[in-house]
Formats: structure tokens, C-alpha cells, sequence
């Protein structure tokens, strides 16, 4: 079945990413969902947020001791939860691990800028972060502002 133009493969496999990760956090918080991501997976799940135009809204390395996910300053609210969701699905699907041509000595953010997705692994994680906030969003929409709910339209959240 194609739900907004994904493939059965994309809406199997985001499903399935969902379903393996703990309880949403009511009220809705995506700080909690890293927290409690990171003791399931027994390393921490830290956002930092860097002033950086040049980078991506939003990137993941795991340094070997935690996951780092990067999301531009100045970036909020839905948004914010999209990108940092968006990282997630990459970081729990091994998405961005490999070195790049020679990179056995580049440093974790390096390898990060460098290694892009594929077509696939980007249609995963755009459709894993949208059914995320679409589920919290139907959840606890009588809390969100009307920014909000506009934001989520535009994502294709609501």
C-alpha cells in the first residue's frame, strides 16, 4: 500500500524502526525520546545545537562512546523534531557508518559531512521522522499552537 507516495518497502521498514523504539514521551519531548533511546541502546543520545550555515539542517556520527546528533542552531519546534527524528532513523538503521575513500583518519563529523545517504535511506528517514510526529502530533493536538499545526502541514505531519 503507498501512503503518500512511499513504498511498501520504506512504510515496512519505518514500522518497523517504530516499533522498536521506546514509548513516546507524553507530553511529547524529543530531549526524552533521546534519553530514553540512549538507555536502551546503553550509550547516550545527545543533540547539540551548532552555529554552522555550511552544515546540513541536521547530521549523526557516533564518536564510540555516544551518538552525536548535530542540528543547526536557529532551528525549533517541529522542525527541530523532524531533523533530530530524521537523524535518529539514520543512526538506528546504520545509515552514514562507513568511511569514506581513504578516511581512516578523518575525524567522526568529517566522515558524517562526507558520507551523504542514498535516494533510499533519505526517503526512510524523511518518512520515519513525518509518521513520528504525525503519531504524537494526532496524540496531543489539542497542545499544539497554531504555528505549530501550520509547521506540521508543511511537513506533511498533520
Amino acid at each position: 500500500m503507498l501512503v503518500n507516495g512511499e513504498s511498501d518497502e520504506v512504510r515496512s521498514e519505518t514500522d518497523s524502526l517504530i516499533a522498536a523504539l521506546p514509548p513516546l514521551p507524553t507530553p511529547w519531548n524529543v530531549g526524552e525520546l533521546c534519553r530514553r533511546l540512549g538507555d536502551r541502546r546503553g550509550r547516550p543520545v545527545l543533540v547539540h545545537s551548532v552555529d554552522v550555515p555550511a552544515l546540513p539542517s541536521g547530521l549523526w556520527f557516533d564518536d564510540g562512546v555516544a551518538d552525536h546528533i548535530i542540528c543547526r542552531s536557529g532551528i525549533v519546534g517541529y522542525h527541530h523534531d523532524h531533523v533530530v527524528l530524521h537523524e535518529i532513523c539514520h543512526m538506528l538503521s546504520g545509515h552514514n557508518s562507513a568511511l569514506p575513500p581513504g578516511g581512516e583518519s578523518a575525524g567522526p563529523l568529517e566522515c558524517a559531512a562526507v558520507t551523504g545517504g542514498t535516494g533510499y535511506e533519505e526517503e526512510l528517514a524523511e518518512t520515519f521522522a513525518s509518521t513520528v510526529l504525525r503519531l504524537v502530533y494526532h496524540r496531543s493536538a489539542s497542545a499544539v499552537s497554531a504555528f505549530e499545526r501550520r509547521a506540521a502541514g508543511m511537513f506533511g505531519v498533520a
